[in-house]
């Protein structure tokens, strides 16, 4: 016969071992599908989508590759203190939950906000820019990037405004034909903008091996140069093509607006490892987070 007191201590002990049993079942769910702790040296997609959404934020991680390094590690850092939060270099829960709230307001508090910029797709409609010998148009790759640019201001807080939104010619659409270089000239000084950008592709039929980024300003303008300059190296700095140099350059755009304005060649239609990026999405991604890069870099200081 078992006594009252070995009979509850059998009891204590199931009940502490079904209540162990409980807790686990509970907390074994939430551990499981905890988000993981991204720290220096953390690789995969999760990396990935903290530098898009510390990109989208308004603070530059380098190149979205799913490697957390010393780029992004900086942007973390300077998010964190941004955001009134332990600067420990750390992405956990905490860290999240600020980027998600961030983004939700980053069109009214962006670092962008107030800031007006025209951005340039070169050519377009019955002007295809220049053509590669294997048949690509330089205005639909102008297009592409001016695009996604324009995505990644906008996420600052930027008001973006595009010369051509399509594959047509700027003033074509006016009602009344109007030079598509009065129009995009037009299109920047109207909107009083804070810069304008214009975005194409070089080439070089002399020498086909030549590949690079380029920059043109208005001649006489430190401005312009600045700008022209910080966006050429940065695109540099985002794609891994060689930054050629910065140059006056004789354009109508350029000389006929009157705010700061820039225009950058990236890569050369004439190289063919030039133009097999250019076709390739995640390519274009990087041009547009070089340019938009420069664009905030320029703006913020």
């Amino acid at each position: 016969m078992i006594g009252p007191s070995k009979s509850w201590t059998k009891l204590s002990k199931l009940l502490f071992c079904v209540t162990v049993l409980f807790l686990a079942l509970i907390l074994l769910p939430i551990r499981s599908y905890a988000a993981p702790l991204l720290r220096m040296g953390s690789r995969g997609d999760e990396v990935a989508a903290l530098q898009t959404a510390l990109l989208n934020a308004g603070f530059n991680p380098g190149p979205v590759d799913g490697i957390f390094g010393a780029k992004t590690l900086s942007a973390l850092k300077e998010f964190q203190a941004a955001a009134g939060i332990a600067v420990d270099g750390i992405c956990g829960p905490i860290t999240q939950d600020a980027l998600s709230r961030w983004q939700g307001t980053s069109r009214s508090t962006g670092r962008l906000r107030g800031k007006t910029v025209v951005l340039d797709p070169g050519h377009g409609g019955q002007e295809p820019g220049a053509l590669s010998p294997w048949g690509d148009k330089e205005k639909n790759f102008t297009l592409s990037i001016a695009s996604k640019v324009r995505y990644y201001l906008e996420t600052q807080g930027a008001n973006v405004i595009m010369t051509r939104y399509g594959d047509y010619s700027p003033g074509s659409d006016w009602g009344y034909w109007v030079d598509e270089l009065v129009a995009r000239a037009s299109i920047a000084n109207s909107n009083a903008a804070d810069i304008f950008v214009s975005v194409h592709i070089n080439a070089y039929p002399q020498d086909p091996t030549v590949s690079g980024v380029m920059g043109f300003y208005r001649r006489g303008s430190w401005s312009s140069q600045s700008l022209a300059s910080t966006i050429a190296q940065c695109v540099a700095g985002t794609t891994g093509l060689r930054y050629i140099d910065t140059q006056v350059g004789p354009y109508y755009v350029l000389n006929h607006t009157y705010m700061p304005a820039a225009l950058v060649e990236v890569g050369f239609m004439t190289n063919w490892n030039d133009v097999n990026l250019l076709r390739q999405n995640w390519f274009l991604d990087q041009v547009a987070i070089g340019i938009s890069q420069g664009i905030a870099d320029y703006l913020t200081r």
